[in-house]
């Protein structure tokens, strides 16, 4: 029984990943997009205005997949060090099991396309506090007198700067990726802010 046939936009999506992840943005036409997504380059067009909107949409679709993982099975009735280390573990099976989509988001962060989502992100707030489960967690840490008080970019980079430099370096056969050097990892990143 064969699954039914993905829809264009799906279908371009999917080809730009391939594409970004293994050869870059500037290196990943839209005629080859296309190609790759078995459709022609005026239908990506019918999608998105231009590469720029078809690697945003792209991120959102990559970042989603990402900030749903991180959410699932994420219990606030643990204490907070539990809570944060749980956090970091799913972050780093995520991505390492997901090679091109952390390949694409190392890249979008990276760029000029990135920088601008990252601070909007970082910064989002709802009733004068940032949102995001990120910033909850290390909010929520201040406020409890639990991690030191530190600006909340300082945070994502403790956080995921190691995360980035394990998972690349698991995924180019560098060092195992274990579950005990992923516990590590996880104390590391927690000891580094704690109070």
């Amino acid at each position: 029984m064969s699954s039914a046939p993905k829809n264009t936009r799906t279908a371009i999506l999917d080809a730009a990943l391939d594409l970004f992840s293994e050869h870059g943005f500037h290196s990943s036409p839209i005629s080859q997009i296309a190609t790759l997504a078995g459709v022609g380059v005026g239908s990506i067009y019918r999608y998105f205005s231009d590469k720029d909107a078809l690697i945003h949409a792209l991120y959102e679709k990559v970042d989603g997949s990402l900030q749903c993982a991180m959410k699932e099975n994420i219990s606030t009735s643990v204490s907070m060090d539990l809570h944060f280390k749980y956090f970091v573990r799913c972050v780093v099976h995520y991505l390492y099991s997901h090679p091109k989509e952390f390949r694409f988001l190392e890249q979008y962060h990276n760029s000029p396309y990135g920088i601008n989502e990252v601070q909007a992100k970082i910064l989002q707030q709802d009733d004068g506090r940032p949102t995001g489960l990120c910033s909850e967690i290390f909010l929520n840490g201040q406020q409890e007198g639990i991690i030191k008080k530190l600006p909340l970019p300082v945070y994502i980079s403790m956080l995921f700067g190691p995360v980035s430099y394990m998972v690349r370096y698991s995924l180019s056969g560098y060092t195992a990726l274990d579950d005990t050097i992923i516990q590590s990892l996880a104390d590391a990143c927690w000891n580094a802010i704690k109070a």
